[in-house]
């Protein structure tokens, strides 16, 4: 099988779309903040030349164009944001560096981060539009071969046909089965190991799928390699293992290969945009928190001397533990009243959570209802022990009476916020159902489901339902 090239050469076309969309976002910025006359000091072409390099410098790293083509749009802007989020973030770390972010507008860049997130979207959309228009109608179609059972040939055809995009053209289905039959299958020629060379020497073949659905493929290994002998890249449905292990993947480790499973479907690239993000919105909550600092600090100070935030040890990502950092909401003995308090939990299992606490001090009470004692956490994100979007980190005390299955809660890092906060958190009396909620989260993670959490924390937190 021919080695593919990496997404960095293969898709050396959108590269420079987005280059283009970037030298223009920044004229049209510049224009629209200064001046008509496009003339720029030093420092902004200087600016422009950073953010040129910081670009190719993250699509070196991370690999945001592999299978651009088969995304749709929704997923499309998704990666052009968090790819936006990325080099935005190192820029301002970059000019922050350099001690000249100071002479930088603020309105500029921030005019230049929406139009390069909007003009980079619109330029890979319309681009992906006239390639893939350009291979439906020249009939530079992928053309590919299914190997399967005659009782699995829809499935895999449905598949590899359905959606948008329609880049396989299924030429032939080769079936495993013994019964010799040539009835088409959708329309679609069948034929059998025997026809192959044949087919070969006449059509066009780019790909082959191998796939059972529901009987292994006898001979898998030498059905690879037979086609591989042929030059013909080979995708094997590996749907003996799928049926039985989550979110499987093949890794090559060393010179040995390993069918991978984890409990969460993140991906690397996931996990890069993910703590991209992460800092990128951690920096601007530590500018709040700073502000909130100003505001509620001498308060907390009056209302109970001591110090204004409050650590705590708890436990995060596999069991790592960390200091988790609030504004401090109660009394300095907080922690030796709890073991009175005990009785009164309204938390079935291992949580604790009162109504009226009677450790909280006044000005706590408005700080819990405003979510503000939160904001400290933006420290955790920025250092890694937590992300924006997770479970709730337990406590130590909280984390020694686990069952092994609630261990999967800590299959990712802790978050700020997370499902049990938009659901309802103070309405769930029940540590199991927190424990499914997370479960959820970790077994379904996308880049969505994360924005979708964070727009419904903002309105749980104005609103403050179930808060």
């Amino acid at each position: 099988m021919d080695r593919k090239p990496s997404s960095r050469i293969k898709h050396i076309d959108f590269i420079l779309i987005d280059l283009l969309a970037l030298e223009i976002s920044f004229i049209a910025s510049y224009l629209l903040r200064f001046s008509r006359d496009f003339d720029t000091p030093a420092n902004y072409t200087q600016l422009n030349i950073y953010t040129l390099l910081i670009y190719l410098i993250i699509i070196f790293l991370f690999p945001f164009h592999s299978g651009i083509l088969k995304r749709g749009h929704f997923t499309e802007f998704y990666m052009v944001l968090f790819q936006d989020i990325a080099e935005f973030t190192a820029i301002l770390l970059l000019l922050f560096a350099l001690q000249t972010i100071q002479i930088h507008s603020r309105i500029f860049v921030g005019t230049f981060f929406l139009l390069n997130l909007f003009l980079q979207f619109l330029a890979r959309e319309l681009w992906k539009k006239l390639i893939l228009n350009r291979m439906s109608k020249s009939g530079n179609k992928i053309h590919v071969i299914i190997v399967t059972y005659r009782e699995n040939a829809q499935f895999m055809v449905d598949n590899l046909t359905q959606g948008k995009l329609d880049i396989y053209q299924v030429d032939r289905i080769m079936l495993l089965d013994k019964d010799n039959r040539y009835e088409p299958i959708n329309g679609i020629k069948v034929v059998y190991r025997n026809d192959i060379a044949e087919l070969l020497r006449t059509h066009v073949v780019d790909e082959v799928f191998i796939g059972s659905k529901t009987r292994e493929v006898k001979d898998t290994g030498r059905l690879i390699s037979w086609f591989l002998s042929m030059g013909i890249a080979v995708h094997v449905m590996s749907d003996i293992f799928i049926n039985e292990v989550p979110n499987m993947t093949v890794d090559k480790i060393g010179n040995m290969t390993f069918i991978s499973s984890t409990m969460t479907p993140i991906t690397p690239e996931q996990k890069a945009m993910k703590r991209a993000a992460d800092i990128f919105v951690s920096l601007i909550g530590l500018v709040l928190t700073g502000i909130f600092f100003i505001i509620f600090a001498p308060i907390i100070v009056i209302q109970s001397p001591g110090p204004v935030f409050f650590k705590q040890t708890r436990v995060g990502l596999n069991g790592r533990k960390f200091k988790m950092y609030k504004f401090r909401s109660m009394e300095l003995d907080a922690d030796e009243k709890k073991a009175e308090l005990l009785k009164d939990n309204e938390v079935k299992g291992q949580m604790f959570k009162i109504k009226d606490d009677p450790r909280v001090i006044p000005i706590g009470r408005f700080l819990r209802k405003t979510s503000i004692d939160e904001f400290p956490q933006f420290l955790n994100i920025l250092k890694g022990d937590m992300s924006l979007v997770g479970t709730r980190p337990p406590t130590l005390d909280e984390f020694e009476h686990y069952r092994p299955d609630h261990m999967s809660r800590l299959a990712m890092k802790p978050g700020l916020t997370g499902m049990w906060q938009i659901s309802g958190r103070s309405e769930i009396k029940d540590f199991e159902e927190v424990c499914e909620l997370d479960r959820y989260y970790i077994s379904n993670f996308s880049i969505p489901l994360d924005m979708e959490i964070i727009l419904k924390t903002i309105r749980v937190v104005l609103t403050r339902k179930g808060v």
